[in-house]
């Protein structure tokens, strides 16, 4: 069985991936309690250091993997505000945690790895620093293989780019999985035998129905699925159980407000008197895929029949988890450890990873 690393491993969505598709998850790495305790209860095999990965010694690392090969060390280290001297990554500490990325990689020398950022990296100083990540990868001995993919294109029902670069080692040549899913209008005739990309209802409708205020940490689902998505998200870790299905309370006003905003529209949308400064609340459409997941998802990304910010389930329905995939933490920034909210918007969405874990296994 293929062994896997994962760095700045979160909530866990890249190790629910490539588990899925037949891969031994051999260790993680991550900073955070709350998102550590998360992973661990969804992977309780999985050995995890819970400490800052600039502190973590080579031998530890050694150790913990028992001496033994890995196949793939993946991970999505933060990449904001890098620093480029001339066109090299200097030493500075915006750079560290991506240099702690390469350092590993070196260490365990797996056979591949996976490198997962937001898309807008390719486009930083001018596609510079896109360029110095590849050069110190390259140093390393890699070949390096990037591109910007869509979760929706994988049966993920949330229009969500990502970007991946691959490396690979021995001469080996790698290529991106084709999509499994293809959007509503197409003309290509390749992408029209496809199903096409899951929407909103396609995720959320079998969920119990919550108002503001309602729902709870673990529940019962006894509703019927209505798709193949939603059968495939009740799970097998405990079947018909429901974790992080409670809604945040609302005023009057703002139930009024929310109430107000057209279905696929935004808080713009609302009547003047109504309207806040903040009009990043948008509400999901139920035909269309979701909007990207953020961390801020109770109250930027409303439900779109129900007047109230989507939950922590609905939300990681969207990011195509396992509905007994149970998530750890506040639903408020009071603690000192990331929310539940961040957990599930910072994640990999599973079914991407795993995508991206099966085509790894072709070569």
């Amino acid at each position: 069985m293929p062994k896997i690393v994962d760095l700045f491993a979160g909530a866990g969505g890249m190790t629910e991936g490539f588990e899925q598709a037949g891969y031994q998850s051999a260790l993680a790495i991550e900073y955070d309690e709350m998102a550590a305790k998360t992973f661990s209860f969804n992977h309780p095999q999985t050995p995890v250091f819970i400490k800052d990965i600039r502190t973590i010694q080579e031998e530890s690392v050694r150790e913990a993997l028992k001496y033994s090969p890995i196949d793939v060390l993946c991970g999505g280290p933060p990449c904001q505000g890098f620093s480029l001297a001339g066109k090299r990554l200097t030493d500075d500490p915006r750079n560290q945690l991506f240099l702690e990325f390469v350092r590993m990689v070196n260490l365990i020398n797996p056979r591949f790895f996976v490198f997962e950022n937001v898309s807008g990296i390719t486009s930083m100083s001018g596609g510079a620093i896109l360029e110095a990540i590849l050069q110190e990868f390259r140093t390393s001995g890699y070949e390096c293989f990037f591109k910007v993919l869509n979760a929706a294109d994988y049966g993920v029902p949330q229009a969500r780019p990502r970007f991946f670069l691959i490396g690979t080692r021995d001469g080996e040549k790698y290529n991106f999985p084709d999509p499994s899913h293809a959007p509503t209008s197409v003309n290509d005739l390749f992408l029209s035998n496809m199903p096409r990309h899951l929407n909103v209802w396609d995720a959320l409708s079998d969920l119990p129905y919550i108002e503001q205020g309602e729902g709870s940490e673990e529940m019962k689902n006894s509703t019927q699925a209505h798709n193949a998505y939603q059968l495939e998200r009740r799970g097998n870790r405990s079947a018909g159980t429901l974790f992080n299905h409670r809604a945040t309370g609302h005023s009057e006003a703002i139930v009024n407000r929310y109430s107000a905003i057209p279905e696929g529209g935004n808080n713009s949308q609302v009547p003047i008197h109504m309207r806040t400064k903040k009009i990043n609340v948008f509400k999901l459409h139920r035909e269309k895929p979701s909007r990207t997941v953020t961390c801020n998802h109770r109250t930027d990304l409303l439900h779109p029949v129900i007047p109230r910010g989507t939950t922590v389930r609905e939300a990681a329905r969207l990011q195509s988890f396992d509905d007994d995939y149970k998530f750890f933490g506040n639903l408020t920034r009071k603690a000192k450890w990331v929310t539940q909210d961040d957990q599930v918007g910072n994640a990999v969405p599973p079914l991407l990873a795993r995508a991206i874990a099966k085509s790894l296994l072709t070569i």
